[in-house]
């Protein structure tokens, strides 16, 4: 088990150290660090299946009679969150047997429609209701499980995103941070890993340290920028200049400003955090007016195959890594291994896993070791056994009393390139595994030419 966070570290300590992004110290040297038993870039090696990390109990608790709701965007521009969605609920809803109801309903990309879908399944009986994809679903989600008095577990959205977001605070004037959601436990990594990873990865590149920041105006885009908490504090105290655009609206479909200004600075590292339609445009646009960096490293918008492979130029392009079928766990409801559930994946849709995968799974595992170890579907016994929690899952440990923030939980995170594969047309080649070194690394970033 990978330890994300010493226990030892007190809440005052960590705020001032790790929740502000201190990049000096630390959190540099781990970026700066090098592998010298990397392995020669093999993004599509077979991986091999790791022995489960939970071991099976002698008498498991039976599940208990309980409605599961799950909310994620399955349509709009944040639809590729959602597509392991049909496999997962289909595994779950094998394997969990008939005491366990699942109704999902589709956020449509949209905050609004997350909160209200939510509110529609607590009307309906949802005892408990799952969440992921982005804060722009996570956020409204607990905030309407909130105010229905109902336990919500939610994913995939930084947590400095998410706990902000949910009415957290950070900083010298929250000395012992607040519990922003008394009905919500929420499980992601966080910026100061994302911040870690790209810092490696672009000193890896060998390029000019000039980043252009494309930082929309939502809820990532705002924390990812922030002056305190951000990228931009976090990449100057390590040497690189930024060329922060300011914050632009998702809905922009001409990039030529932003683009001439990057030019003009002499960038060659694009980073960001934009969903895919908006990436497809801006590379388009960029390539078009002669700029093509020799390092392009966007989060949420190249994380997924089906997204990267409709790019105008998808190869090369780089970004952070939650979940491969080469991490090192095992689910606790399946026992499969990452690897098994993989290719359990690939077998039933004919694509390529996708990191979503493994945290849709996760969360549905929280969820049920929680109502069983609850023993009802009461909503004060089973918010107490979330908060609780010490599972291994095929994403990781998740335990909620071991990170100074709370209700959160920290799960690891590496980086990668997406290199032209042999069983797909691009698959992920990993170049920083430095919070997860038993996920091998196969080699440095090349720089697209």
């Amino acid at each position: 088990m990978t330890n994300q966070q010493n226990p030892g570290t007190s809440r005052r300590e960590f705020i001032r150290n790790a929740a502000v992004v201190a990049i000096g110290g630390g959190l540099v040297a781990a970026a700066c660090g090098n592998d010298d038993d990397a392995a020669p870039a093999a993004a599509t090696a077979a991986p091999t299946a790791a022995p489960a990390t939970a071991a099976p109990t002698a008498a498991a608790p039976e599940i208990p009679p309980i409605k599961i709701g799950y909310v994620t965007p399955r349509t709009g521009p944040l639809a590729p969150f959602g597509e392991a969605d049909t496999f997962v609920l289909g595994a779950m809803a094998a394997a969990l047997g008939g005491n366990v109801e699942i109704a999902d309903k589709d956020a449509e990309s949209d905050p609004a429609k997350a909160g209200e879908v939510t509110a529609a399944l607590i009307s309906e009986g949802a005892d408990i209701v799952l969440a992921a994809g982005t804060p722009d679903i996570s956020v409204p989600v607990a905030a309407a499980c909130d105010l229905g008095e109902v336990p919500c577990l939610t994913s995939v959205a930084p947590w400095q995103a998410h706990y902000l977001g949910t009415g957290g605070g950070l900083g010298p004037d929250f000395p012992e941070p607040p519990v922003a959601s008394e009905w919500n436990y929420h499980f992601f990594w966080g910026l100061e890993d994302i911040i870690g990873n790209f810092i490696e990865l672009w000193n890896q590149a060998g390029v000019a340290k000039v980043v252009g920041g494309m930082w929309p105006n939502d809820p990532d885009g705002n924390a990812w920028s922030d002056p305190v908490v951000g990228f931009p504090p976090a990449l100057e105290a390590a040497g690189f200049t930024v060329v922060d655009v300011g914050r632009f609206d998702l809905a922009t479909q001409d990039y030529s400003a932003i683009i001439s200004q990057f030019k003009d600075a002499g960038v060659e590292i694009v980073s960001g955090v934009v969903p895919p339609p908006v990436f497809a445009t801006f590379q388009a646009q960029a390539l078009q007016q002669g700029f093509n960096p020799p390092v392009m490293t966007m989060a949420k918008a190249l994380l997924f195959p089906s997204a990267v492979e409709t790019y105008p130029q998808g190869e090369g392009l780089s970004s952070e890594v939650w979940w491969t079928n080469r991490h090192p766990f095992s689910s606790s409801v399946t026992r499969q291994s990452a690897a098994e559930l993989a290719a359990a994946f690939e077998s039933a849709t004919g694509a390529q896993w996708t990191q979503p995968l493994g945290f849709a799974h996760a969360l549905f595992e929280v969820a049920v070791d929680a109502a069983k170890r609850a023993g009802s579907s009461d909503k004060e016994a089973l918010i107490a056994a979330i908060g609780a929690t010490n599972l291994d899952t095929v994403v990781g440990n998740i335990n909620f009393s071991a990170f100074p923030i709370p209700n959160f939980a920290k799960t690891p995170l590496v980086s990668g390139q997406w290199v032209t594969g042999t069983r797909y047309p691009l698959e992920l080649a990993i170049n920083v595994n430095s919070q997860l070194p038993s996920v091998p690394k196969d080699a440095d970033i090349v720089p697209i030419s």
